[in-house]
């Protein structure tokens, strides 16, 4: 279940992991947007509609009580692609969603812009590893008590 990432050239980042629950678990989790906050450490608090729409801005707030907002830019069956943006930093990120038995084997990227980007830029090595373990956690859960 440890999440294992990946160097990217300048502020990109990467990591993946296998996660016992199915892929419709772990996408269900990635497309509710008012309980990203649950389990990305990026955010203290995500707003808006509890739909997942592309395109559709949600306001959050950041870490630092910074505000901002939260969008999909993409929403597929294997492939849900985000941005969220606060005064001085920019993230697009992705997970993608691979099958693998009865669990689901998820690579989850990043990149950062922006003056604030580039101070915290050390602050955000392992991210991707965190978050991905947190995911796992909450998949794993919900699958749990799916099944009994």
């Amino acid at each position: 279940m440890n999440a294992h990432s990946d160097a990217h050239a300048g502020n990109g980042h990467s990591s993946h992991i296998l996660i016992p629950a199915p892929l419709g678990t772990v996408r269900q989790i990635l497309l509710e947007p008012t309980a990203l906050a649950e389990w990305n450490p990026a955010f203290l608090s995500v707003g808006g509609p509890s739909e997942a729409l592309t395109g559709r801005r949600y306001p959050l707030v950041a870490r630092g009580a910074l505000r901002g907002h939260w969008e999909y830019v993409g929403i597929g069956e294997t492939l849900v692609e985000g941005r969220w943006e606060v005064p001085g930093l920019a993230e697009t990120n992705s997970w993608s969603l691979l099958p693998h038995g009865e669990g689901t084997h998820v690579t989850h990227s990043f990149t950062h812009r922006g003056a604030l980007a580039a101070l915290l830029r050390p602050a955000f090595a392992g991210v991707a590893d965190l978050r991905l373990d947190r995911l796992s956690g909450r998949a794993a859960r919900r699958a749990l008590a799916q099944v009994s």
